[in-house]
């Protein structure tokens, strides 16, 4: 059996499943490929039924990082891969998988440095 990166989205989202909404701001900036103009990343947030916060951010660049602070600290997990259309095959089954990232917590804010076309949820402790 071989695990997709669907399988790997699913399984980071499950936090997200039965959990109140929480609105989020940001400024993503925007990824331009003429002709077609989109946002550097998106964010959701939301509340789990013990009361643990998620935070989710997608960034759509396929060829630059993004740097993000938001004012929370917590652990983090990453999905990206090589390449935007990527696979995992049974030669190759780890190709795109969670990989943990660093952060930074530095006066009261946190700090990602999300890699090109990866997926990172973080949760929060309050």
């Amino acid at each position: 059996m071989v695990l997709t990166p669907t399988y790997y989205v699913f399984k980071m989202y499950v936090p997200f499943q039965d959990a109140t909404i929480i609105p989020v701001t940001f400024d993503a900036g925007w990824y331009t490929h003429a002709p077609v103009a989109i946002p550097r990343f998106d964010a959701i947030a939301a509340k789990d039924t013990n009361g643990k916060l998620w935070l989710e951010i997608t960034n759509l660049d396929p060829n630059e990082p993004v740097e993000v602070e938001a004012g929370v600290a917590g652990i983090t997990a990453n999905l990206t891969a090589p390449k935007v259309d990527s696979v995992n095959t049974f030669d190759a089954a780890n190709t795109v998988m969670p990989r943990q990232i660093s952060a930074k917590v530095q006066g009261g804010k946190l700090t990602l440095k999300l890699e090109p076309k990866s997926i990172t949820v973080v949760s929060v402790e309050q």
